[in-house]
């Protein structure tokens, strides 16, 4: 058996309470006896003067393992992993006789070149996407006939507006006859699960907001009162789920929250959707369990 704690999108620079939620996120691992910390990304912009939110994690009681994020890497790849403590944007770990693999979706394609976040985007630019040499490299790392879980920042599934993995259909080929337990990503600061071809994929909602602007139907009154939040609506604690796999069964705890000021109908969404996820304050809980032969049944909670 192995169990972990999974948060997404602190975006500590632009959150409230930032520091009350670190403490929420390494609390709740530490109550859940969780043997180790995944965040999905964008944590913190990679600036020196938020370094003690790395280290805040750096000094929790149980690892913490990072994915990059289209924030993460704002500057130069290799400063951002120096920033994070990653020796490479892409890894893996076994644990519990269970690969854990990392990957980095924060690469875009101009013409056949692929290049690392931040570049210029424009016409023609194909992103966000997994590079050739991660594709090979993935390729690898599941020939082994282990039980895998992946992590990206982006997702793998979400069709809405380009949000997905570009050339996610590589990634899909390469998930074919293999024991892929679980797909968990962050980015799209809501929540969202499906099931394809027997493979779960989890988008976990946001540590910190969704972001929504200020919809059609907001009035200048409610742009004013809370232009401050500048178009997030924050949750009152940090969204976090706590993983457990024992055999072939996936068991994700996620949690209730509130919004903190303002809710998503009050500045004029008509529906709690937003770039094609659910952006209810809640990370929704699941059983994932697998027959021998692959197939795989789910229970919402």
């Amino acid at each position: 058996m192995v169990k972990f704690l999974v948060f997404g999108d602190l975006h500590y620079d632009y959150a409230t309470k930032g520091d009350e939620r670190i403490r929420e996120i390494l609390t709740r691992a530490k109550n859940e006896k969780a043997e180790f910390i995944v965040s999905l990304g964008d944590i913190v912009a990679p600036f020196p003067k938020y370094a003690h939110v790395i280290e805040a994690f750096r000094n929790a009681e149980v690892p913490v393992y990072h994915v990059l994020g289209n924030h993460d890497v704002k500057v130069d790849l290799v400063e951002t992993m120096s920033f994070l403590g990653l020796e490479s944007p892409w890894y893996s770990f076994v644990k519990g006789g269970v690969k854990f693999i990392f990957l980095d979706s924060c690469y875009e394609k101009r013409g056949d070149e692929e290049f690392s976040f931040p570049e210029t985007r424009g016409e023609g630019v194909k992103y966000p996407l997994i590079p050739r040499e991660e594709l090979a490299w993935l390729e690898t790392e599941l020939s082994d006939g282990m039980k895998y879980v992946i992590f990206s920042h982006h997702s793998l599934t979400n069709e809405f507006r380009n949000r997905a993995v570009w050339n996610r259909q590589e990634v899909f080929e390469l998930f074919k006859g293999k024991q892929v337990l679980l797909c968990m990503n962050g980015h799209d600061h809501g929540e969202d699960f499906k099931l394809l071809d027997h493979v779960p994929y989890y988008t976990m909602n946001s540590a910190f907001a969704p972001w929504i602007g200020f919809p059609n139907g907001s009035t200048p009154e409610l742009e004013q009162k809370y232009g401050w939040l500048h178009g997030y609506v924050p949750y009152d604690r940090a969204l976090s789920a706590v993983v457990t796999i024992e055999d072939l069964q996936v068991r994700i705890e996620g949690m209730q929250a509130d919004y903190e000021a303002v809710t998503p109908t009050e500045l004029g969404l008509a529906k709690p959707t937003w770039n094609g996820v659910s952006v209810e304050p809640k990370a929704s809980s699941y059983v994932i369990s697998f027959s021998g032969e692959g197939e795989c049944v789910t229970r919402l909670e």
